[in-house]
């Protein structure tokens, strides 16, 4: 009779602790484009002057898109900003710091900066265009992300900012951001 009341009441443990063991789902949290703390680096100042500018007037045409190689989809940026960024020494320390090394600078943008990009919206196929801007060399850049179902997490952000340096002359240029220019410190 005592071994049947030590067998039941085993048995009900070992029950209980399987279903238990059974109903408790590990809670796998991807991180969206949460990162630790970014080191801040001092901006430097934009002078105009920097900016070498072609002759001429050019165009570039191109297309901002995402591989999602796990379910082998394409994500097309649609309606978001395309920037052309002149090369300067404030636009190389932003490729450096910001784009390769996932820092932050500082202080905002200058008004002057700012009115040194050009700036574009895709359609709804991730297309843009710039009909008419000077020749010269530019960092060519835009945001893209998309949200994604991961399993037993909940929604999660993927994407993040693509940038290149490119060089346009005076015949019309296609070059298109894609996963090949991703910006290491701001991408998931």
């Amino acid at each position: 009779m005592f071994f049947s009341h030590r067998f039941r009441f085993v048995s009900i443990v070992g029950i209980t602790l399987f279903l238990a063991a059974c109903s408790t789902v590990t809670q796998h949290r991807y991180r969206s484009i949460d990162h630790a703390k970014r080191p801040h680096v001092e901006r430097v100042n934009f002078d105009p002057s920097d900016i070498k500018k072609g002759t001429g007037t050019t165009q570039l045409v191109g297309r901002a898109y995402l591989q999602d190689n796990r379910q082998f989809k394409e994500y097309s940026g649609a309606m978001i900003d395309v920037v052309l960024n002149p090369v300067s020494k404030a636009s190389e320390q932003w490729f450096k710091e910001v784009c390769q090394r996932g820092r932050v600078l500082s202080e905002p943008a200058s008004a002057l900066y700012k009115q040194a990009l050009y700036q574009v919206k895709t359609n709804t196929f991730g297309q843009f265009a710039f009909p008419n801007v000077p020749q010269g060399e530019y960092f060519l850049s835009t945001r893209l992300y998309w949200v994604d179902t991961a399993p037993r997490s909940g929604p999660v952000e993927y994407g993040g900012l693509l940038a290149k340096r490119v060089k346009l002359t005076s015949a019309a240029q296609a070059i298109d951001l894609n996963q090949q220019d991703r910006c290491a410190g701001y991408f998931h």
